[in-house]
């Protein structure tokens, strides 16, 4: 049994990409250079996603958002499931710099002292330009990916390996950027009123980390986390190709599912008063956009290309 991406229902969605990206990334570049966060042989592999993820915003906003996911990942050099990292900094500190409730103090550790420094700027650009309620819960996104991050926590059952991929897979802080860099805030009082948003939030969360668990899978298939060895580690697919088989079906599922609840939401959008209604639509089609770049991102990159991948148009 042979299987290819475009078995993936989010394959049918369309390529959009910044039209600006060669600049956003550019400029992006300088600032994190100038910070020591990034290394030139992976930097390539990551910050091209900024520009599939969010379209039509402003240059300045863009370039905010690509230094956000480099400091992003650095953070996750010291704290990821992959790092081989053995210099260890302080989780309370990280936090307590980004929030401003601690200032930036140096480090005699040269990599730690450039990742609070990072910290610090970041946090600082995005606290004076976004209200208060985004940046706590932007906060809290980065710190449950994070917690989550730390040890490994076991399943027993697909279910509750993903409930737990809903907060490992990064894509809580991806999501809420959307806000940031569309200056489209969902405040409490919306969410009161469209309370559908917040299973759409869950629902794109689960297709960008699951189907990249799919894309990933010949380059990470030692890990415990993952959708396909889920399966298998539960006894819930006979075999591999049951287990890729299985999988594929659960992410079109949980995309069925989003379709599903964007309806809802455009129609709980209608009891919005007319300043909200517009945030509320354009988030939707921020989704919408993700959802997009989950798939042709990947595809776009190369960099799962794989001898081994369990797409056949991604084996090398």
């Amino acid at each position: 049994m042979k299987f290819t991406s475009t078995c993936l229902t989010i394959s049918n969605t369309e390529l959009k990409k910044h039209k600006e990206a060669t600049t956003i990334l550019k400029e992006a570049k300088s600032i994190s250079k100038k910070m020591g966060i990034i290394d030139d042989d992976l930097y390539k592999h990551h910050t091209t996603m900024t520009n599939y993820l969010y379209i039509n915003a402003p240059i300045n906003k863009m370039i905010n958002a690509v230094v956000t996911y480099d400091v992003l990942y650095f953070i996750d050099d010291f704290f990821g499931e992959d790092t081989s990292n053995g210099i260890q900094a302080d989780f309370k500190m990280i936090f307590d710099i980004w929030t401003g409730k601690t200032q930036y103090k140096c480090s005699s550790n040269s990599k730690i002292d450039r990742l609070y420094k990072s910290i610090s700027y970041i946090s600082d650009v995005i606290k004076k330009d976004s209200p208060s309620y985004f940046f706590n819960k932007y906060t809290q996104s980065i710190a449950e990916h994070l917690t989550y991050s730390l040890k490994a926590i076991p399943y027993t059952t697909v279910d509750e390996y993903i409930a737990i991929r809903l907060y490992t897979g990064g894509m809580f802080p991806v999501i809420d950027l959307i806000e940031y860099v569309h200056s489209i805030y969902i405040s409490p009082e919306i969410i009161n009123k469209v309370p559908s948003i917040i299973k759409l939030r869950e629902q794109c969360a689960l297709i960008g980390a699951l189907s990249n668990d799919l894309f990933s899978y010949a380059k990470e298939k030692h890990s415990n986390y993952n959708l396909i060895n889920a399966y298998l580690i539960c006894n819930e697919a006979t075999n591999y190709h049951d287990a890729v088989d299985k999988s594929i079906t659960k992410v079109n599922a949980i995309h069925s599912e989003f379709e599903a609840t964007l309806q809802e939401t455009s129609q709980e959008c209608i009891s919005l008063v007319p300043l909200h209604q517009p945030i509320v639509l354009k988030y939707i089609d921020a989704l919408n956009v993700i959802i997009s770049a989950s798939y042709h991102w990947q595809k776009s990159t190369k960099r799962y290309e794989h001898s081994e991948n369990v797409f056949e148009d991604m084996k090398l």
